[in-house]
């Protein structure tokens, strides 16, 4: 089975994502028929390149 995945890796959610599929895929009995593509995807094109804001600060704005 051949599965893709598109995720922004800067994205708190696709992190929670792949994190799940990962859990999932240890339980799955056929994982080793399992060939993963992983593709980057960027979910906001206009978002600023740096911030003034600390990690610990944008985070939970993000999950609004």
């Amino acid at each position: 089975m051949k599965v893709d995945i598109w995720s922004d890796v800067v994205c708190p959610w696709c992190y929670i994502g792949k994190r799940r599929f990962e859990s999932a895929l240890d339980t799955f009995e056929h994982r080793d028929q399992v060939e993963i593509h992983w593709r980057s995807f960027e979910l906001d094109p206009k978002a600023s390149h740096s911030s003034e804001q600390t990690l610990n600060e944008l985070l939970p704005r993000s999950m609004v």
